[in-house]
């Protein structure tokens, strides 16, 4: 895979335990399949925070065989001029992350309207846009935007109910080079709340502090490193 991150002001580190193999489905099996059989064009993956539309943007950058660009607009959008977006069109593969973080400044639709326009025109790439809501629910500052954004694939990314939350937990603590047992795991989903990325959060806490001490992720191990 040729990156193309690095021409990017600041430097942007994909997290390497992101893939396909580590996305827990629960009810996004079809979703899955047609982001590894990736069509030509606009793709719009949509659903609330932590539900996994990150990873799925790293998922497939880690498995494109050509040119791609990950823009992670909610992190760069304050730093960087929306002229960024321009060019774009050439990467055989472009993932903008978080649209919500940009579609309510008009700078930022005009230079996502043309981009959308020039992949159509060009009918050659793949570009795969997430936000929070639907096309027709974004806010937006340029209402073209919101036709433009419904000429794709539109797909609801769902969240996991509390048994795949579980698998994910473990799925993750695996790739990590750690066991976390069915009862940990059971156990962190129901004392830590249901939220995905906050879960993924504490278990990179346990990471650290489980190489510092040298201790297996027990229940007692957990409460005393995140004080619950």
């Amino acid at each position: 895979m040729l990156s193309a991150i690095a021409q990017l002001p600041l430097a942007i580190q994909l997290p390497d335990d992101e893939t396909f193999a580590t996305f827990v489905r629960g009810s996004n099996h079809e979703l899955v399949q047609v982001l590894q059989n990736l069509p030509k064009g606009l793709v719009y993956l949509w659903g609330a925070d932590g539900v996994g539309k990150s990873h799925l943007l790293h998922a497939l950058c880690a498995t494109a065989e050509d040119t791609v660009m990950y823009v992670p607009l909610a992190e760069l959008h304050d730093q960087v001029q929306p002229q960024i977006l321009q060019g774009l069109e050439h990467y055989s593969l472009i993932c903008l992350d978080d649209l919500d973080a940009i579609s309510t400044s008009e700078s930022w639709c005009f230079e996502l309207f043309a981009l959308l326009n020039r992949v159509k025109d060009a009918g050659q790439g793949s570009i795969v846009v997430t936000a929070k809501h639907a096309p027709s629910h974004l806010q937006v500052a340029l209402a073209d935007v919101h036709s433009r954004l419904q000429w794709g694939l539109s797909m609801h990314v769902h969240a996991l109910n509390d048994d795949e939350k579980v698998r994910a937990l473990q799925v993750r603590a695996k790739a990590l080079g750690l066991h976390l047992g069915q009862e940990a795991a059971q156990f962190m989903v129901q004392r830590l709340g249901r939220d995905m990325r906050s879960l993924l959060s504490c278990l990179a806490r346990l990471d650290r502090a489980s190489i510092a001490a040298k201790r297996r992720l027990t229940i007692p191990f957990i409460k005393d490193v995140l004080a619950i």
